[in-house]
């Protein structure tokens, strides 16, 4: 997706929310000349052209750098994933006793999406599994996904952040239940990004003994010049089928004709942008299939 004008103001603000999250002491004068050089990298690319997750990967490359450090975020994805293993069982058992296990598992999977130290949306995840409800899909392709699963052999899983892939773990579980002949595939990405998944992460939850992990790119979204030809030739296949989960993959497959037309978006809206491209409210719940344009 290219970038839209809700997205420049907001880079300056996850560059403040950033540093003082990872060092609230850091002086004022670092934090603007960071958001100086985020000004010279857009004026040098055409921002008509460039796309949201590439300047998000120069964007906490720098302050990685800056800060000496690179995965600044190591400590807030193992805490992420700790705190959302504390509640494995409960949910899973929840889920395993629901009408609808399947979409109870997508909805928690959806509601794992609030934990992104990147986004503009308050992080509050015990409240939001409290009050959990299928009902809180706003837009709910459930039937058209169900139907692509009934008709595939291969599902590959963007994975998100941190924290967030023990709900994608479990909707593994539930998916390997119901469709025990389909072969689940989950994407991480390659290098150390915010708090974005990579293998450790997923390594650390033990989602790689109930499925295959492969790399996607070094960014909070697809970086298709700097893609696995694994993942690569999923995406490009007409065969198979694909869960992108968050905000992040979404903005980079937004916009394509992909070959693959089995293609769904399960995300919670987080900003103004979400909300205008979805029209939806902010922190709404969102299944959606791959269109032509979208």
């Amino acid at each position: 997706m290219k970038l839209e004008p809700e997205c420049i103001g907001c880079f300056f603000n996850q560059v403040l929310k950033a540093f003082k999250l990872l060092k609230p002491n850091i002086s004022n004068d670092i934090i603007l000349d960071a958001q100086e050089r985020i000004m010279k990298f857009l004026l040098k690319n055409d921002i008509k052209k460039i796309t949201s997750p590439l300047v998000g990967k120069y964007l906490y490359n720098l302050i990685g750098n800056i800060l000496n450090d690179n995965d600044p975020y190591a400590n807030l994805k193992k805490t992420s994933n700790q705190i959302a293993l504390k509640y494995y069982d409960r949910i899973k058992n929840f889920i395993e006793k629901s009408a609808d296990p399947l979409l109870e598992a997508l909805v928690v999977s959806a509601l794992g999406n609030t934990i992104d130290f990147a986004s503009q949306h308050k992080i509050d995840i015990l409240n939001d599994i409290e009050k959990m409800n299928p009902k809180d899909l706003i837009i709910n392709d459930y039937i058209k996904f169900k139907q692509s699963l009934d008709s595939t052999d291969r599902l590959v899983i963007l994975l998100d952040n941190a924290g967030e892939i023990v709900f994608d773990k479990i909707l593994v579980e539930i998916l390997q239940k119901f469709y025990p002949k389909l072969e689940i595939i989950c994407a991480v990405r390659s290098a150390p990004i915010i708090n974005d998944a990579t293998m450790q992460d997923a390594e650390y939850i033990k989602l790689n003994l109930f499925v295959k992990i492969i790399k996607s790119s070094p960014a909070p979204g697809i970086d298709f010049s700097d893609i696995s030809e694994e993942l690569r030739k999923y995406l490009y296949s007409e065969d198979g089928m694909i869960l992108s989960k968050g905000q992040g993959n979404f903005e980079t497959l937004y916009g394509l004709d992909l070959p693959n037309k089995n293609i769904f978006y399960l995300l919670k809206a987080k900003c103004n942008l979400m909300e205008r491209i979805f029209n939806v409210k902010i922190g709404s719940l969102i299944l959606k299939k791959k269109t032509l344009g979208f």
